[in-house]
């Protein structure tokens, strides 16, 4: 037993080893196909309108914790508003430190959750936080499939250096793209419609073995489910909010970088393109979406013809890691810490 737990420690470091390096090689990439243009740019870089960039990148972060706290009261977590933003920060610094990016701040989220959820309760918690990220992909998901129909002009203009791409590479990575979300959108709904699919034999079957080894668990997540169906306007209204106060938001943290770099005249959509497909790149398995976000927000600023594509997510990044690791002060200096003792 303790062999493989070993094992398992070894492969997850090795994982956040290979993951961080790669997304390191990458952004190196990046900066050194143009380093003289880099570090010019970092050299007039206005950061006064980064200052409001790193604000509003933060008030995304407590949109989210607020999206969060909304969804868990719903099925009974007993949670405050102020340990939502405390258990939230927390999740966003381990989802740099540890394998597994945005999910592994999940679940180091979940361990802390269980220290403020009663017993019998903290499969809950869990639920409540896969509400969380499933609301939060559905609205970025929707976003995506609206902006690329739009953009599927630009999008037809991208290049990649270390491959060649034709129009048909290009149409069927567009189609790629719409597919992934469409499919997203598809799942979290039919997890809502979970009757249905339970009248199929296989699905049946699988279910009760599930129950059967996992002690009730999936019935316990489709009467959570359940709940959440009939709060479907709450729903909504999360997926609203993060549309306008999360994705959107961070588009703007980013039209901010570009003033910073006195850049001006660009086509709006262009930009929302560019930092929505980049943060569906970034679900792809990475430390907090860096590296695959950075290159897929360069290669569609150059079809945009946008100057400083490659500087504009990099600087992005850099205020990602300085935000989340401030984050970090919520779990050095644990405000909670006084009432789990008491």
């Amino acid at each position: 037993m303790q062999t493989k737990k070993k094992k398992s420690k070894i492969k997850a470091f090795l994982s956040f080893v290979l993951k961080t390096g790669l997304a390191g090689a990458i952004i190196w990439w990046l900066i050194s196909k143009n380093y003289d243009k880099f570090m010019d740019n970092l050299a007039h870089i206005n950061y006064y309108w980064l200052i409001p960039a790193v604000l509003l990148y933060i008030f995304h972060m407590f949109v989210c914790s607020y999206r969060w706290y909304k969804l868990a009261l719903v099925i009974g977590v007993e949670i405050s508003f102020k340990e939502a933003v405390i258990l939230n920060m927390k999740g966003y610094f381990f989802s740099l430190v540890i394998p597994g990016g945005a999910i592994g701040g999940d679940i180091a989220k979940v361990g802390f959750l269980n220290k403020h959820t009663k017993e019998g309760a903290k499969a809950e918690g869990v639920f409540s936080i896969l509400m969380d990220r499933m609301v939060g992909m559905a609205a970025m998901f929707s976003l995506a499939i609206v902006v690329i129909l739009l953009s599927i002009p630009v999008l037809m203009k991208v290049q990649l250096d270390i491959i060649e791409l034709n129009d048909t590479i290009r149409v069927l990575g567009i189609i790629g793209l719409i597919l992934m979300c469409l499919a997203g959108l598809g799942t979290m709904g039919g997890l809502f419609f979970h009757e249905t699919f339970r009248k199929i034999k296989p699905i049946a079957w699988l279910v009760d073995l599930g129950n059967k080894y996992g002690h009730g668990i999936i019935n316990r997540f489709t009467k959570v489910i359940d709940t959440y169906r009939h709060s479907w306007k709450l729903i909504i209204r999360m997926i609203v909010t993060s549309v306008l106060f999360v994705h959107l938001n961070i588009v703007l943290v980013v039209y901010l970088i570009m003033k910073s770099l006195g850049m001006s005249g660009f086509n709006p959509l262009n930009v929302i393109t560019a930092v929505t497909v980049g943060n569906v790149a970034g679900l792809l398995p990475s430390n907090s979406g860096l590296g695959l976000r950075d290159v897929t927000i360069n290669v569609i600023l150059n079809a945009a013809d946008i100057p400083n594509g490659m500087t504009i997510p990099i600087v992005f990044s850099a205020i990602l890691i300085s935000c989340h690791l401030a984050a970090g002060l919520f779990f050095i200096f644990d405000f909670s810490k006084k009432k789990e003792q008491s």
